[in-house]
């Protein structure tokens, strides 16, 4: 069996990066930039109010004092949006809304809070700071900057920043196509009555939702038949992708056919089987084309396979720069008592508490169970031939989520 890292090694070897593709802002959500992006203005563009207030001239208002106030003559209201051309004059203040273009001439704001106003008379109190509550042309971003780098993804803010500049469009690396194909006889869709001997697939929902993660949609096809004229007939039509994912039927019982049907289909077998726990009956091909993962049939295990291989194979082929979730030491808060020849992933609950990751096991860890999938943040990963591991030791665990 291959070690699990030189697995990894192989399938991200494999891997190409997708070519740019330009999308629609509204689409680009967790896509990585292709090329860096520059700012095609400055921010703010103009010198402009932070506050509702009074556009003043500071040295009108040097000497103004609770017992000496001052007052200024107040001009027209600027409204955000509008530009006034008229230069203020020595005497004279102008009310101004927050994000009004400052009037030639001044160089102060005062809020509107802290003034006193008689009809065409404003009265102030004390000085204001040299060029308080007004934001500079340029003081965020300079025209030309760079605003996102060259394999950044792209997040809310960075969709932000592109619709502040004016681009409806991104270039970005393509999103791969990836097709979930599910196998086993024994398997009913989720809305179909169980008969005796079925389960539901749950298996291509959970890989669906993983995708849905790293923002790409795949097509789910369903479940194939333990039939091997059927298997041939649906991966014939589904093999021109990016991305083949297959649950079920990669081990070696009797009615395992798709590594057999694969190779029929010219798909060349890169490696099979990764001395993991769960997960070990891994198959990864690939043909002119397309990466095939063959997954396990379990829940756990194939939800395993796909953080541990599938993930940072499809986030190297989107750009990302980093193609794998955190990995975090954590504390056991309970002791892992098996030992295996093999490395194991165990789903785990992760919590931190005074600024220290604590981690502790699911109490059901068969590879067929939902409820451990459901509960879990984490996976400890006990390395090979390890030993049983007691309470307040150090491992590595991958987390599955923010914490």
């Amino acid at each position: 069996m291959l070690d699990p890292d030189k697995a990894k090694e192989i399938i991200l070897e494999h891997t190409p990066v997708q070519a740019p593709q330009d999308v629609a802002l509204e689409t680009s959500l967790g896509l990585v930039v292709h090329e860096d992006i520059k700012a095609t203005c400055a921010v703010p563009a103009f010198d402009n109010s932070a506050m509702d207030g009074y556009a003043v001239k500071l040295e009108d208002l040097e000497n103004a004092s609770q017992d000496s106030p001052i007052a200024l003559h107040k001009l027209d209201y600027i409204p955000a949006g509008s530009r006034q051309e008229q230069k203020l004059q020595s005497g004279q203040c102008f009310q101004i809304a927050t994000g009004a273009e400052i009037p030639p001439g001044a160089n102060a704001v005062v809020m509107k809070e802290n003034v006193t106003v008689e009809e065409s008379k404003v009265w102030f109190t004390k000085p204001p700071k040299p060029q308080e509550h007004i934001r500079f042309q340029g003081e965020d971003i300079e025209e030309g900057e760079i605003i996102i780098s060259s394999g950044e993804v792209i997040g809310p803010g960075q969709i932000s920043l592109l619709a502040a500049f004016g681009y409806a469009n991104v270039l970005v690396k393509s999103p791969p196509r990836i097709t979930i194909i599910t196998t086993g006889s024994e398997l009913v869709d989720v809305g179909e009555a169980l008969e005796p001997g079925k389960i539901r697939d749950s298996n291509s929902y959970t890989l669906a939702a993983l995708l849905r993660e790293e923002n790409c949609f795949c097509d789910r096809v369903g479940i194939v038949k333990d039939d091997p004229d059927l298997l041939l007939e649906t991966l014939k039509a589904r093999i021109d992708t990016d991305f083949l994912l297959i649950s079920g039927g990669v081990s070696v019982g009797e009615h395992d056919f798709v590594k057999g049907t694969l190779k029929e289909l010219g798909v060349e077998e890169i490696f099979w089987k990764v001395n993991i726990k769960p997960g070990k009956p891994l198959f990864f091909g690939k043909n002119e084309t397309t990466l095939v993962f063959g997954m396990p049939g379990n829940p756990a295990s194939s939800y395993v396979v796909f953080e541990e291989f599938v993930r940072p194979s499809i986030r190297k082929a989107m750009g990302h720069s980093n193609v794998e979730k955190n990995l975090i030491n954590a504390t056991l808060e309970e002791p892992v008592k098996q030992r295996a020849n093999r490395r194991q992933y165990l789903r785990a609950q992760l919590r931190k508490e005074d600024n220290q990751y604590l981690v502790k096991p699911m109490p059901f860890q068969g590879s067929h169970s939902l409820r451990s999938l459901a509960g879990a943040n984490a996976l400890i990963i006990v390395p090979a031939n390890s030993e049983a591991l007691p309470t307040g030791s150090s491992v590595s665990v991958r987390s599955l989520t923010t914490i």
